[in-house]
């Protein structure tokens, strides 16, 4: 038997980061990204960096308000990849310099329905 999954066919792949990198808010992306190693944030951001061409293309003929499950996992992913972009490509580590965490920053409404 196997596994349910959680993103369209296709993405089968991407699954074991679901649990930890789709978080349907900035915040709980940020979160994420602030409690992981550099190690995992790179293995999630080499997996994805590989898939992001073929998520955007599937994703394109849906928008955000009819977006079904699976797609707004994969649009999750997608949006956790520009925050472990920051770490790899930027900062080199999972948050900025000297930037406290956790923090009482927190975005309240943001593009809906994947910001805030």
């Amino acid at each position: 038997m196997t596994e349910p999954t959680t993103l369209p066919k296709g993405f089968e792949d991407l699954e074991k980061f679901v649990p930890f990198w789709a978080g349907k808010t900035n915040d709980i992306r940020w979160d994420q990204r602030s409690r992981a190693s550099m190690e995992e944030i790179s293995e999630f951001y080499d997996a994805m960096l590989g898939r992001a061409e073929d998520a955007l293309s599937w994703l394109e003929d849906y928008g955000l308000d009819a977006m079904p499950e699976e797609e707004g996992r994969l649009f999750c992913l997608l949006l956790s990849l520009v925050h472990a972009s920051m770490s790899v490509e930027l900062h080199k580590q999972p948050r900025a310099r000297l930037s406290p965490f956790p923090h009482n920053i927190h975005i309240e409404k943001g593009p809906s329905p994947f910001g805030g």
